[in-house]
């Protein structure tokens, strides 16, 4: 792993870590899943790109490259 991952991996311990204790995430048996609250806030969140359909497409674009998915 090189500097810029372990840089990438500490961040996003550190925001699960955030959103645990605001009560928007948990850690179960199956990984990390949403809490009522963060589901409330994400689907508020994603309502936005609903009336900005070009602006979701680079979204999930970009996730998918991010996470190294082609994307076709």
């Amino acid at each position: 792993m090189n500097a810029a991952e372990e840089i990438q991996e500490t961040l996003l311990a550190s925001c699960r870590r955030q959103l645990i204790e605001e009560g928007k995430m948990v850690l179960t048996d199956a990984g990390y899943e949403l809490t009522e609250r963060g589901q409330k806030v994400v689907t508020k969140e994603l309502a936005r790109y609903e009336l900005r359909p070009a602006m979701a497409v680079l979204i999930e674009t970009h996730i998918l490259n991010r996470h190294q998915c082609p994307v076709w």
